[in-house]
Order: structure tokens, then C-alpha cells, then sequence
């Protein structure tokens, strides 16, 4: 008998579809798989120039100043010798060119993206001025370059652009993805930084080709290979007729000053290097040891190394007071009930007009007003009570806490603030209202790692600050710090 075998299997027709399917799968894979390495090497070119970030700060710790841009692909930077009324500068050769990764102790590799495109090192405009020679002007964003005495800072924290009012002529304007162009004075909200004296721009993918015929590039790929004062950090993509993929990173003069010009004070220290004659010195200063000058020409320089627990007002002149314990007066009893009755408040300190100094070992329960001026104070613990610096550019280190019953207005000028001290890791709380006042203010938290971290601190601490434009974070171990600009990029 004959039997009729039934063959089981794919006809053409449904092996053509299966094979269809297979074909779509691979292609979205492939596809994805492509996305992944460009994302991959996007990031590699982003830690690539933050470490480039890192090396140029830790150079200009050292040295006092940032190094010019490598114009010749030999890893160092070029300067040129110029002449300025009479004087011999070294100025830049160029203000953008390649990082000068010899001299920040970096491999060529190191100062490359992830697709071997050199990193653009731009720096600011003036910096290879050879006719007016900025470069070592104070009052220009261009010192920020300036070696003529290496391991001394030429620009410093008041004079040197960026300050109030002044964002520092040949300084950057870097754009977000909020705008479609770069131009003019862009809006805030449509800004990185408005104030950046070094950009590093990786090109990434495209970079060859977009530097090799810059002229014919377009949008954000044109800013960024052009040489003029802006940059734009648009959003990254991968879409046809729109590639872009450029990551932008910059340095602010801020961030140089406050990396740089930050004071580390210690009370040994401080006593071991100050030339000034004492007016006073003495264990305790009571009330009636002493009268205070009142002289512009004759400043008081009080040392004390115990407690002040007197009242007082220094007046003129650019006076110098060192305390050894507390700014504190004896506390007051009821002495039927045994309660406090003044917690030693009645030893205010009024430091008066002119370029004050005051270092304060330990606390301080009396309210103090540094006057106007210049000044610099340091307490070594919290800050209990009220602290006006008034006008001038105020220079104001917190050791311990702000603690809640405190008062700190740092008043007109462009202040600093520094909260902490990062050998005790619980300090640095911000539990009362500060604020910077007018100018151009920043705050220096040295126990909060991120801008993360302190937003998201509990309790909440960010709603008690009010008036500072940047804010800079703690050291992560290796001299790198943080920052964000209030309005801009903090949270």
C-alpha cells in the first residue's frame, strides 16, 4: 500500500518572511549598537577634558598662572617676546590652539577625544596682545596668563576681571540649548558662563571634517570652529542634516580665584608671619586696658591670647586684632533663679573704616561689623551671633557653623564667604540666612562635595542663602573643585 509522506517544513514564502524579520532585528541592533559606542565616546572625550580641567588647575596652584595655548603641536605652549613701554612681556603666541600637555604633565594621547581630534585649548582674547601687553595688567582677565614671576599670582581677587559689573573684556560667552544661536549679549537663561577665560572643546565624530572646512559649517558646529567670543553647547544628536556631537567644558576667572587666591589661615601661622608692632598684647583684654587709636595713620594691632571681653570700636585705619580664645564677655546671672541673663554679648567688635584684619581662635558671642574696607576675618568656630561686613571686598572664612540666632550680610563688594573647615567634616552648616549683598559674591562651602549634595542636604540648608552668584564646593582629594553659577547652572 502506498503511503504519502508528509514533508514538514518552510515553504519559500514564510522563509522569506522569517529572514525578513532577522534582517529588521539585525539593523535595529546594529543601529543601537552604534548609538552605545557614539555615547561611549562621547563620555571618554568628557572625562578626557576634565582631567585636562584638573591638570590646568593644578599648574596654576603651583605656578600662579595658567599656560598659553600650544600653537606648534609639540605639546608645549608658545609665548612670544613682546615689548610694552619699554618692558619685555612674554605674551601668547595665540589665544586658542591646542592643550600644552607637556607642560601640565599630560600624554599626547590625554589631550585628545575619543576619535584622536586634538581638544581645543581657547583662551582669553587679550592674552596674545603683543602691542598693549594686557597679559600682565591686573585689571585685565588676560593676567590669568601672565608668568613674568612665576609662583606670584599678578591678578588678584578685586581688580581682576570677572567682577560686579565687569565680565572681562576677551573673556567667552559660552551658549546652552535653550537657543538656537550664539550672538550679541545672550540672555542669562540662554548661558554656561558669560565669563570664561579658558574653553576646551572636544569635536568628536565629525571633528576632522568640520575643522577641515569650518567655513562651510553651520549652527553650533560653526560657532564652536570658529574663533571668535562665543561657544554653543547644543544638544547632542545624531540626526540627519543636524549631526552634533561637540562636548564644550570651560574655567571662569572665578573658579581660577577662588582655586588660587584662597586664603589658608591658621592662628600659628598667621602670628609667625604678621611685621606688624603690637599696640596691645596681653593675655586677656578687659575693659579699660586699653583705648583703641581712632588714627588712619596708626592702625591698632591687638594681640591678645586668651579672651576679649570688652567692647570695642577700632575706628580708622587699617587695623590688625588677633584673638587667642572668645570674642566674649562674662555671662550674666539672675542670681535668685541661677538663669542667664546675657550670654556674653556685650563684647561687640566694631573694626571701623579701612583694610581690617580679624582672626578669632574660637567663638565669638558679641555681634561684629567690620566697617568699611577691604577686610579679612577668620573665626575658628561657629558663628553665633550678627556679622555685617558692610561696603568693600570682604574676604570672611566661618570655621564652624552658621548657627541658627546668627545673623551674615557681607554688605557692597565683591565678597567672598567660605563655610567649613575640611579637617572636620561636620562642619560647614548653614542653618541661619546669609547673604552676599551687591556685587559679585561667592560662596565657598568646604564640606558639601556637589551642588547635589547641598541641595538635597537634610535638613534643607540652600534656602537660607540669598545674594551669592557663584558657588563653590569642596575639594574632591586631588585640588578639584566644583562650582555652579546661582541662576545658571546650580539647581
Amino acid at each position: 500500500m502506498n503511503r504519502q509522506v508528509k514533508q514538514n517544513g518552510f515553504s519559500v514564502v514564510e522563509l522569506a518572511i522569517v529572514l525578513g524579520i532577522i534582517g529588521i532585528v539585525f539593523v535595529g541592533a546594529i543601529s543601537g549598537l552604534g548609538e552605545h559606542r557614539s555615547t561611549a565616546k562621547q563620555l571618554e572625550s568628557q572625562k578626557n577634558q576634565a582631567n585636562i580641567k584638573d591638570q590646568l588647575i593644578k599648574f596654576a596652584v603651583i605656578n600662579k598662572y595658567l599656560p598659553c595655548p600650544d600653537t606648534d603641536g609639540d605639546g608645549a605652549e608658545n609665548r612670544v617676546l613682546a615689548t610694552v613701554a619699554g618692558a619685555s612681556v612674554n605674551v601668547c603666541s595665540a589665544d586658542n590652539g591646542t592643550v600644552p600637555y607637556v607642560d601640565i604633565g599630560m600624554k599626547r594621547a590625554d589631550a585628545q577625544d575619543a576619535y584622536g581630534n586634538f581638544i581645543r585649548y581657547a583662551i582669553n582674547r587679550d592674552a596674545d596682545d603683543a602691542v598693549s601687553g594686557v597679559i600682565c595688567n591686573n585689571t585685565s582677565s588676560a593676567s590669568f596668563f601672565c608668568n613674568s614671576t612665576p609662583g606670584t599670582a599678578i591678578f588678584n581677587m578685586t581688580l581682576t576681571p570677572p567682577v560686579s559689573g565687569d565680565r572681562g573684556v576677551g573673556n567667552y560667552y559660552i551658549c546652552n540649548e535653550n537657543t538656537n544661536t550664539c550672538s550679541g549679549t545672550p540672555a542669562p537663561n540662554n548661558l554656561v558662563s558669560d565669563s570664561a577665560v579658558v574653553v576646551l572643546v572636544a569635536y568628536n565624530e565629525d571633528g576632522a571634517s568640520t575643522l577641515a572646512a569650518c567655513g562651510s559649517a553651520t549652527g553650533a558646529n560653526a560657532e564652536n570652529c570658529d574663533i571668535d567670543d562665543y561657544y554653543h553647547q547644543q544638544q547632542l544628536t545624531s540626526a540627519s542634516g543636524s549631526f552634533f556631537d561637540d562636548t564644550i567644558l570651560s574655567i571662569s576667572g572665578y573658579e581660577i580665584k577662588s582655586e588660587i587666591l584662597s586664603p589658608v589661615i591658621v592662628w600659628s601661622n598667621a602670628t609667625a608671619t604678621t611685621p606688624l608692632t603690637p599696640t596691645y598684647q596681653g593675655y586677656d583684654l578687659n575693659a579699660g586696658s586699653y583705648t583703641p587709636l581712632d588714627d588712619p595713620a596708626n592702625p591698632d594691632v591687638i594681640y591678645v591670647d586668651h579672651n576679649v571681653t570688652t567692647a570695642l570700636d577700632l575706628g580708622q585705619g587699617d587695623d590688625y586684632l588677633m584673638i587667642g580664645g572668645n570674642l566674649s564677655s562674662e555671662l550674666e546671672y539672675n542670681n535668685e533663679t541661677g538663669v542667664i541673663t546675657n550670654d556674653g554679648s556685650n563684647a561687640a567688635l566694631d573694626t571701623g573704616e579701612g583694610n581690617d584684619t580679624v582672626y578669632i581662635s574660637n567663638s565669638a558671642n558679641s555681634d561684629i561689623t567690620l566697617g568699611d574696607g577691604d577686610d579679612i576675618f577668620v573665626i575658628g568656630a561657629d558663628l553665633t551671633k550678627a556679622l555685617s561686613a558692610d561696603d568693600g571686598n570682604d574676604q570672611v572664612w566661618v570655621r564652624g557653623d552658621v548657627v541658627a540666632g546668627s545673623n551674615l550680610n557681607l554688605g557692597a563688594g565683591d565678597d567672598v564667604l567660605w563655610v567649613g573647615d575640611s579637617a572636620n567634616p561636620s562642619s560647614g552648616n548653614i542653618k541661619q540666612f546669609i547673604t552676599g549683598g551687591d556685587g559679585v559674591d561667592i560662596l565657598v562651602l568646604e564640606n558639601f562635595a556637589s551642588a547635589a549634595d547641598f541641595w538635597t542636604a537634610s535638613p534643607p540648608q540652600f534656602f537660607n542663602v540669598a545674594g551669592f552668584e557663584y558657588i563653590i564646593f569642596a575639594d574632591d582629594g586631588s585640588g578639584t573643585r566644583s562650582h555652579c553659577e546661582v541662576g545658571v547652572s546650580c539647581p
